[in-house]
């Protein structure tokens, strides 16, 4: 049984987590200055976000983005990536997670989200999401 039970769910904590990624850690001001831009799409359930330095947007607001790159994974693929229970790298050579454009910029970013995996778990706890 998928770890996020709709997409409702899904936009809602990743919204706020984005945003106080964003706008309350140097991740933000990173990759506003890096121009990294990133477009998730997810399965299970089917989730479509777009992040970049102005923050989250989702549905067809984020799919009329130009990302620098695009990812897509399962929804249990996210949560375990936040819960620090992923390594990418692998996760990327095993196809978990299928990655189109200039990869290398996003692993540069992956020390620069560890606030955000620092914060996950207390989000876990507010919408009741398993983390075991």
């Amino acid at each position: 049984m998928a770890v996020f039970k709709d997409k409702n769910l899904m936009e809602e904590l990743f919204g706020e987590l984005w945003t106080k990624m964003i706008n309350e850690t140097e991740f933000g001001p990173r990759i506003k200055k890096d121009g990294v831009s990133i477009l998730y799409i997810v399965n299970d359930p089917d989730v479509v976000m777009f992040v970049d330095g102005d923050g989250p947007l989702f549905g067809i607001e984020a799919e009329k983005k130009h990302p620098m790159v695009t990812m897509k994974m399962s929804g249990d693929t996210v949560h375990n990536f936040w819960l620090k229970k992923l390594n990418i790298p692998k996760a990327l050579a095993l196809r978990d997670i299928k990655a189109k454009g200039p990869v290398v910029k996003v692993l540069q970013l992956l020390p620069m989200l560890k606030p955000g995996q620092a914060l996950y778990p207390g989000y876990c706890e507010k919408y009741n999401l398993p983390m075991d």
